[in-house]
């Protein structure tokens, strides 16, 4: 494996963002840009990065704004500047446009062509990706989607999103947004497992994937989100849900949804489905879904489910490349 470095200033003007480029030994046959979620940073998908290294495909991933890495450097967590939801959309397409390049340099010093790019977000960065996916200039080949952020029943039917947008809107945009919004945020997200479970028993059934999540210090899931950040969070969550997203999506793109019948983001495996119904109904007649019985957000990480998820992301791009 080669390992390159890709540094750029985010969108927002205050970060530096820290990306990385994983080439596998051999010529390559495609690239995976690996978008992370809400909390956490791109190396807890390791074990995903090796498998597709191992499958000859090359793999692109940041720690976005507020986030990992990123946020190591910066010293400001949780926090993505003004008008978050197109800051880490724009991040997430200039960290592409930088890997593109560095690749299309090297290939072309070869005479081997441009290679296919699929996405594969998960969670919150379901919806970054959804997003990219609007964007002509992305040119995917493939998008997958993971813990798809779907149906969320905090964001569709309890927030008090006007009380959220005053504050997105004032003087203490930067600050932490109030915990009363936050817990209507991800309201629900631990009612189906027992009045003794932790506050991130939803991540996953898997009590070790649970305490390794918790003790990364480049996770830092607790760190109090900014009303701003929260606001973005939900405008861009509102973007990709809303109807008119699905005309923006490519009608030959080939998708593949991801997802845990026990995951709260998810509304349990019914966003998953929802989302996938409505692409066949907007004529994207290419999408695969499938959703895992008994396990909840992280099916990437499961142990149960871990290695068929790698199976279907691997076959899923080695098709469409």
């Amino acid at each position: 494996m080669a390992l390159q470095e890709i540094t750029f200033t985010s969108a927002n003007g205050r970060d530096t963002i820290q990306g990385w480029v994983y080439e596998p030994v051999g010529r390559a046959t495609a690239v995976v840009q690996v978008v992370h979620g809400l909390g956490e940073h791109s190396r807890r998908y390791l074990h995903l990065v090796s498998t597709l290294l191992d499958a000859g495909y090359v793999v692109v991933a940041a720690d976005h704004a507020g986030h990992g890495r990123t946020a190591m450097e910066s010293g400001v967590w949780a926090d993505a500047g003004d008008d978050a939801a197109q800051v880490v959309v724009a991040d997430a397409l200039r960290l592409q446009a930088e890997a593109r390049d560095r690749l299309a340099g090297a290939a072309a010093s070869t005479g081997a062509p441009a290679l296919p790019w699929v996405v594969y977000g998960h969670s919150w960065g379901s919806l970054i990706a959804r997003a990219m996916t609007s964007n002509p200039d992305a040119r995917l080949s493939g998008l997958v989607l993971g813990g798809i952020a779907a149906q969320m029943r905090g964001i569709e039917r309890v927030l008090d999103r006007p009380a959220l947008a005053a504050l997105a809107a004032g003087d203490q945009a930067a600050e932490p947004a109030p915990q009363e919004l936050v817990g209507q945020l991800f309201d629900g997200f631990l009612e189906r497992f027992g009045p003794g479970a932790g506050p991130t028993a939803w991540v996953a059934l898997d009590a070790d994937v649970v305490a390794d999540h918790g003790r990364d210090p480049f996770n830092n899931f607790g760190a109090p989100l900014s009303a701003r950040f929260l606001q973005g969070f939900v405008d861009l969550y509102d973007q990709v849900n809303g109807d008119a997203w699905y005309a923006t999506v490519p009608s030959g793109l080939p998708v593949l949804i991801l997802a845990g019948d026990q995951d709260p983001v998810t509304h349990y495996g019914e966003g998953a489905y929802h989302v996938a119904n409505r692409l066949v109904a907007t004529g994207h007649a290419d999408v695969r879904t499938r959703v895992f019985p008994g396990v909840r957000h992280e099916v990437h990480n499961e142990p149960t489910t871990r290695a068929e998820v790698e199976r279907e992301i691997t076959e899923f791009v080695a098709r469409v490349s």
